[in-house]
């Protein structure tokens, strides 16, 4: 799965990138941007991440 989506919804934002608020109407409305996607929406999934790390590692040890 992760060869073939390596990137994610981010689990904070729901993938919207940024947090709903709402306003005295009780009308959501557009908050903050999330830190933790940067306002992108998508996250690199963990399987992803490590698969990243080892390739780096086994890059830099063959060199």
């Amino acid at each position: 799965m992760c060869a073939a989506q390596p990137f994610g919804r981010c689990g904070k934002c729901d993938g919207l990138g940024f947090a709903l608020k709402h306003d005295r109407k009780g009308r959501p409305k557009r908050g903050k941007h999330c830190r933790r996607c940067d306002g992108h929406g998508i996250r690199i999934r963990r399987g992803r991440h490590l698969y990243n790390l080892w390739a780096r590692t086994y890059r830099n040890g063959t060199r």
